[in-house]
């Protein structure tokens, strides 16, 4: 880990406070263009692939599962730490009965929620293998490293965000992030163009959810 990580961070607080992952995402993309390239450059080809509504669904059926359990009012979402676990990346899910605020996330390690399905994450697997490679660990590539996972970190925000303006249930925080990284993403309902419980019908009762309707098909 550089320096630069930190730098990069810090440079982009700003945006990512505003929602604006995109231009987070820039950022990082320019840092590691500058670099002289290396394996990590494959980052600035790459994208996740998870078909957004596909993504609402499941967290909109892990949303109801929790909320038959307890009062939900956030729900922190991370991916494993893809720098070393090469073979599959995945996201996890976490619920809660309070929501904690967006400056101290030391209550982000206290989830009242249950165990459930991890998601799995596709489109990053070249660069995936680049981080099962030598490569990872090589300090030559430092930077060019860090930079490819804020690039990783940014994208994995930005496929919730889309995902979330889909997310039938989510009337409360949604914060991502991947783990062992404090650059965290709030998204809310207010921001997200999900309907609050008051119009869904006033309270708290949990509706039906419709799956994704797959490609090709109408109603």
């Amino acid at each position: 880990m550089s320096k630069l990580l930190f730098t990069l961070q810090a440079e982009t607080a700003d945006l990512l406070r505003r929602g604006d992952i995109d231009g987070c995402i820039d950022v990082f993309a320019s840092r590691l263009a500058s670099l002289d390239p290396s394996p990590f450059h494959v980052a600035l080809e790459l994208d996740f692939t998870n078909d957004p509504l596909a993504v609402a669904f499941h967290f909109d059926q892990f949303i109801v599962s929790q909320s038959a359990l307890f009062p939900v009012r956030a729900i922190y979402t991370e991916t494993n730490g893809f720098d070393i676990n090469t073979d599959c990346w995945y996201c996890d899910l976490f619920a809660y009965t309070t929501y904690g605020g967006h400056e101290d996330f030391d209550w982000l390690s206290d989830w009242q929620s249950e165990d459930s399905a991890p998601l799995i994450l596709t489109g990053m697997e070249r660069l995936q293998a680049v981080y099962a490679s030598d490569a990872f660990g090589d300090r030559a590539y430092d930077d060019a490293c860090d930079a490819a996972g804020m690039i990783v970190v940014s994208s994995f925000q930005r496929l919730i965000q889309r995902a979330s303006r889909n997310m039938q249930r989510l009337d409360f925080p949604l914060l991502s992030t991947a783990h062992d990284y404090d650059f965290i993403a709030k998204m809310t309902a207010s921001n997200t163009g999900t309907p609050t419980k008051g119009e869904l019908g006033g309270d708290d009762r949990i509706a039906p959810i419709s799956p994704p309707i797959p490609p090709g098909m109408r109603l």
